[in-house]
């Protein structure tokens, strides 16, 4: 009863595998079908010819307001005073940027420090302090940057650190730079086609190339030319800013 048993089971299991592999042919059959209509509809497909070009633009802006960014620092054998003495001279600096014309929002603390000073000869002994603080100014009238700057050293700014101009209008002038390298990369594209005897179709892919090289980093391609020539009564000129941008252009060849 065994054996036949046994023999009963191996029956079994060859039916139910000869049964599955009739269940799976349809769907091989099917897998073949949709393959050869893939590549069937590849081979039909032509390859698209593409020309893909760079087009490159600046627009030159006469910058309408600038950053001072100016210091003062004062020192005293006990560090509280030093302190006092700076602070004095940061509260005069403030007051006489306010009645020049300049808002609270535009007068900003960008550093402040109290530091010994040591005389190493006489075995790192405390010789001094010094307080100092570090201020960043927005002047929004480059007419009065003259006159701000001479009141700020008389109410005690003993360093000036730098002064950039800026456009207020940034984000318009990029959007000018944007739209005349597309229209740059559109002309080049034409050109190339042109001297090949053909014509550009649509664009497939457009993309923007970040000014690694401007001051500003990714969000801003503004940079600082300084012109040769100044204006009459001033001691400073305020030059030209420079907005770049680049974009890379695909179109089809036609």
């Amino acid at each position: 009863m065994t054996a036949i048993r046994k023999k009963s089971q191996v029956q079994t299991f060859w039916i139910w595998l000869y049964q599955l592999e009739e269940a799976v042919k349809p769907l091989r059959l099917l897998v073949a079908v949709l393959v050869l209509t893939c590549l069937a509809a590849g081979e039909d497909k032509p390859l698209l010819k593409t020309v893909r070009v760079m087009g490159t633009a600046e627009v030159k802006v006469v910058p309408d307001r600038a950053v001072i960014e100016l210091g003062v620092a004062k020192q005293d054998s006990s560090a509280g005073v030093a302190k006092q003495l700076e602070d004095a001279a940061a509260r005069k600096i403030i007051a006489s940027l306010r009645a020049g014309g300049v808002e609270e929002k535009d007068i900003q603390t960008t550093f402040l420090s109290l530091q010994p000073q040591f005389n190493y000869r006489k075995g790192m002994r405390i010789s001094y302090f010094v307080a100092e603080q570090t201020m960043s100014v927005m002047v929004r009238d480059l007419s009065k940057l003259d006159h701000l700057l001479e009141s700020l050293i008389k109410a005690g700014g003993n360093r000036i650190d730098s002064i950039s101009y800026e456009t207020s209008d940034l984000r318009k002038y990029r959007d000018q730079a944007r739209d005349f390298a597309v229209k740059a990369a559109r002309e080049k594209a034409q050109a190339l086609a042109h001297a090949l005897g053909q014509d550009i179709g649509k664009a497939q892919a457009i993309e923007e190339v970040p000014d690694v090289g401007s001051q500003y980093s990714a969000t801003s391609n503004y940079r600082y030319e300084a012109k040769r020539e100044k204006q009459a009564g001033s001691a400073m000129a305020a030059g030209q800013a420079t907005i770049s941008a680049s974009i890379v252009v695909s179109f089809e060849l036609n």
